[in-house]
């Protein structure tokens, strides 16, 4: 039955995909936008026939979802109503190193083409700039917990 099914589809694909707007060879052979174009209204066609079958499983998913919010079940953090913001918090300390690593990866990429005699500047600026945006965040980050940046302006040395 559902090798019927399928060739029936199949068919009915083959079908809507034929009824498609004629190019000329020619034309598809010279030109890539014409070959593209061509590509975009095959695909037009083939969601055009796939639609009732995408508007019922659209139709179900929808109305199934306020039965699964019903169901009881365990909590997403185990209960631990903090865990979402140390997550966060987590997940921005690593950002901020992250960018400390590419800050350094970039300089040094930079260097070494200044040194080969290659183009050079991006490399740099884009290492700076991750030095600079990390360390924004790692100040903001100070802010919020907080804490106070405390900016040496003695130069003494002690």
């Amino acid at each position: 039955m559902f090798d019927k099914l399928a060739a029936k589809t199949a068919s009915f694909i083959r079908a809507k995909l034929s009824s498609s707007p004629e190019v000329g060879a020619d034309l598809l052979a010279q030109s890539r936008a014409a070959r593209v174009g061509h590509r975009l209204m095959q695909a037009a066609i083939m969601i055009k026939a796939c639609e009732g079958a995408l508007a019922v499983l659209v139709l179900l998913a929808l109305a199934a979802a306020p039965a699964l919010a019903q169901t009881p079940g365990g909590s997403i953090f185990g209960g631990d109503s903090e865990q979402l913001g140390r997550s966060i918090r987590e997940i921005i300390k690593w950002g901020r190193n992250i960018l400390f690593l590419l800050g350094i990866g970039g300089i040094m990429w930079g260097i070494v083409n200044f040194m080969m005699e290659k183009p050079w500047s991006k490399q740099i600026i884009g290492g700076m700039l991750c030095f600079m945006f990390g360390g924004i965040v790692a100040m903001v980050q100070a802010f919020a917990k907080g804490d106070s940046v405390n900016v040496d302006t003695s130069f003494s040395g002690n």
